[in-house]
């Protein structure tokens, strides 16, 4: 029996689920995939493994047996259909049984390849307690390289890499925490969060703005900054000239730590994913290339590899002693005015390129984690969609 004990990062996602829908003109084949799965099912025999919920463990054998993956028929639909319905293409199959993974009644994967009229969908939903968004994506385009019959390096799983809490003590965390202007979470503060958290969960509601190729390209090089900046500055632009009160914001952009902490390899399986300030108190009146620069020299100063590993080193030691106080402001960045401002850029994942032998998706359908603001691209070479959630996305749509 091998075990897995979950990490502070693996607990925050706990009943969490991760998953990814893809519209294909051309089906990919059943029984090639089903095949391929087995081979997946050998590289990563942890996926068909149990949680534990007494010691927050996931538990499994070697060659527990083969993944769930079924076939649906929705022939009623064609592409063009399930493309339409946007965020409500979940509708279409059952939820991950995100309850029945918290008892130890589900496994960690479930993936339903659906047919339509002129194509297929296929859907793959995951606990997110295993896996960020590297990891899944990077699982699915490994299980799509076995069905064409290349090769993949599957990526390691065991121990968490992250520094052990009591590396600093309490005393020292508290004084660190303070000295950074870490926010106190009083009381009415947690409530408030909390609050902000299950209205955001249950609103499944979002805003898209989409941006060219070409308006991509020309905001890069007037700025000299990345892509997830230049979108960063569209979004928070966006957002500023429809809030009342607010002339600078908090800027938080979700980072992988994979190759920028010690010990955290390019090749780690498991969530490893954390926001990061890229700025405090950046002024969105001055224009968008402006804006874009000052988010990119923020976010290059807080990726310096022992600053990640610092702002880590406190989060999972403030997590262990329970300490009330956090990096950022969550209640405020829930609230229907914010001033700060959650960013995921997703594009890095190249899901719109997931291809099974028949060629890349026609669409490629975002999860419906409630990050605030996310990048996405449905389709390859298409133009990238801003998706504000939550109550951003009804900021955002005024």
């Amino acid at each position: 029996m091998n075990e897995y004990q979950l990490s502070r990062l693996d607990i925050f996602c706990l009943g969490m689920t991760i998953k990814g829908a893809w519209a294909y003109s051309e089906a990919p084949d059943y029984e090639r995939m089903k095949n391929a799965l087995a081979d997946i099912a050998r590289a990563y025999p942890f996926l068909s493994g149990r949680y534990r919920m007494n010691g927050k463990t996931l538990a499994w054998d070697d060659g527990d047996g083969a993944l769930p993956f079924s076939r649906a028929d929705l022939r009623e639909l064609s592409v063009a259909d399930v493309i339409a319905k946007g965020d409500d293409v979940w509708s279409l199959v059952p939820p991950y049984d995100i309850k029945g993974f918290r008892n130890g009644s589900a496994g960690v994967f479930s993936a339903v390849l659906a047919d339509l009229k002129d194509g297929a969908i296929l859907f793959v939903q995951c606990a997110h307690a295993l896996m960020d968004g590297d990891s899944f994506y990077g699982l699915v385009q490994d299980w799509a390289a076995a069905t064409k019959g290349q090769a993949f390096r599957p990526r390691c799983f065991g121990g968490s890499p992250l520094p052990l809490p009591e590396s600093i003590s309490r005393e020292e965390t508290t004084r660190l925490v303070v000295e950074k202007g870490w926010i106190r979470i009083s009381p009415w503060k947690m409530l408030k969060m909390v609050l902000g958290l299950a209205l955001r969960g249950s609103s499944k509601k979002t805003f898209r703005l989409e941006c060219s190729q070409e308006e991509i390209t020309r905001l890069k090089k007037d700025s000299g900054a990345g892509t997830n900046a230049v979108l960063s500055a569209i979004a928070v632009k966006h957002l500023a000239a429809r809030l009342k009160g607010h002339d600078s914001f908090t800027i938080l952009l979700v980072a992988d730590l994979r190759g920028r902490m010690e010990g955290v390899e390019e090749g780690f399986f498991g969530n490893m994913s954390q926001p990061v300030v890229a700025g405090r108190h950046i002024n969105a009146g001055c224009g968008t290339e402006e804006l874009a620069a000052m988010i990119e020299k923020g976010a290059r100063t807080a990726l310096e590899p022992s600053k990640v590993s610092d702002n880590v080193r406190l989060y999972v030691s403030a997590s262990h002693y329970g300490l009330p106080y956090f990096f950022f402001d969550a209640a405020d960045m829930n609230s229907g005015n914010p001033g700060t401002l959650y960013i995921n850029n997703q594009l890095k994942f190249r899901s719109c390129e997931l291809d099974w032998g028949t060629g890349f998706p026609a669409y490629a359908f975002p999860n419906d984690l409630t990050d605030m603001i996310k990048f996405w691209q449905p389709t390859a070479g298409g133009p990238v969609q801003i998706i504000f959630a939550g109550a951003a996305a009804s900021i955002a749509a005024r």
